[in-house]
């Protein structure tokens, strides 16, 4: 099989995934760690946003421009010589507090840079339009390309055709190890048959420990696969509102609420159309957490309810659940028997209700909806709500 090439696919899908992370700094490559890659950017040892961030905008052009690595190598160079990012260096770990030699840019360097985050953005976004199109081309191929980090697992899975909705594909769909060039080809059963191939079935599993040191997590990991690459296929949104949220609880206190307001402007209308996961939607003030006997102050609105809200409230906007913030900042509070919340805001004629886990460890939004628009209608659920104060 011809090797991949990275101008092969139309990159608006490879694009969206890369542009939609966030950023992570990390001492170790074991830092940021399966899932989180979907969510955020890391290059071990860049430990200074500014320098993160021009990295990422060189990753960014050579994969909307379809740029070989050389260009991107020769664009990105004399910003990392001139930061004293290259050779060799001492540094200390902020870990463990140790000191020591380490490697910090190097042309190997840059081309596994170069080549993990291309590849899996082209894999992620190739995964989006599998999802799109399963249903007239419903089978995947696995086809296997020699690289210089030959591993015999992936030779054996060499044109081995399943299902696209196959369960083997969540820990197996390429890319999952480092500089490995494998890839999968979508097929209709005409394709396969007309190849002369034959439908088969997964194979047998084997399955390692692994041991990530710098975290203390053990987790089990197929054969074949690299430890670091051990995350399914098509997470990225999930991993990108978890990641959303956890980057708001980092937030100093007097600058969450604005921070979840960006958040909330610049991405749910995207999330709402497809929900995964549960996207922070409003920050709670000190008094109400304690009321909930939580754990955190932000307030996540889960996929679940998302899908009855627009299912029950579909007159609601998607830009209109900003207001869920307002209701908190602007309303009024009002504890229920069952340990909700409801937020009244008259002002905008919005109702927000809010209910911690029983185990206090999360906030989520249950309810969102307008008042009624009729006086009398409106003055009346407003009575009833405040009686429960």
């Amino acid at each position: 099989m011809p090797q991949i090439r990275l101008k092969a696919l139309p990159p608006e899908k490879a694009v969206e995934f890369f542009r939609q992370k966030g950023f992570k700094i990390g001492f170790d490559y074991r830092d940021v760690w399966q899932t989180e890659h979907q969510a955020a950017f890391t290059v071990a040892k860049a430990m200074q946003m500014d320098l993160l961030r021009g990295i990422r905008e060189q990753l960014d052009a050579a994969l909307e421009l379809g740029l070989p690595f050389a260009d991107f190598r020769d664009a990105l160079l004399p910003n990392l010589v001139r930061r004293g990012w290259w050779g060799r260096a001492m540094m200390t770990d902020p870990k463990t507090g140790e000191a020591k030699e380490v490697q910090l840019g190097s042309t190997r360097r840059l081309k596994v840079i170069y080549d993990t985050n291309l590849r899996t953005a082209h894999a992620e976004g190739q995964w989006d339009r599998i999802q799109a199109s399963k249903e007239a081309l419903p089978y995947l191929m696995y086809d296997h390309t020699p690289s210089a980090y030959e591993r015999k697992e992936h030779a054996a899975w060499d044109g081995m055709v399943l299902p696209a909705d196959d369960p083997w594909w969540q820990s197996h769909y390429p890319v999952k190890a480092w500089g490995c060039k494998c890839r999968v080809v979508q097929m209709s059963k005409r394709q396969v048959d007309r190849m002369g191939a034959k439908i088969g079935k997964a194979p047998q599993e084997r399955y390692v420990d692994y041991l990530n040191k710098r975290s203390g997590e053990t987790s089990r990991v197929p054969a074949g696969v690299d430890p670091a690459f051990h995350y399914p296929p098509g997470g990225r949104r999930a991993s990108l509102v978890k990641h959303l949220a956890e980057r708001i609880e980092q937030v100093p206190s007097e600058l969450k609420s604005t921070a979840v307001r960006s958040v909330t402007s610049e991405a749910f209308t995207s999330w709402a159309a497809n929900p995964v996961g549960a996207f922070p939607v409003a920050v709670l003030p000190q008094q109400y957490i304690t009321m909930l006997g939580a754990s955190t102050d932000v307030v996540r609105l889960s996929a679940e309810t998302m899908i009855k809200q627009q299912r029950v409230h579909p007159e609601l906007a998607a830009s209109e659940y900003a207001f869920v913030q307002d209701t908190v900042d602007r309303g009024r509070g009002i504890y229920e028997t069952d340990g909700s919340i409801v937020f009244l805001l008259e002002e905008d004629r919005y109702v927000s209700v809010v209910k911690a886990t029983a185990s206090g460890k999360a906030l989520f939004l249950t309810s969102f909806r307008r008042l009624s628009s009729e006086d009398a209608k409106r003055q009346r659920e407003i009575q009833r709500l405040l009686k429960k104060k």
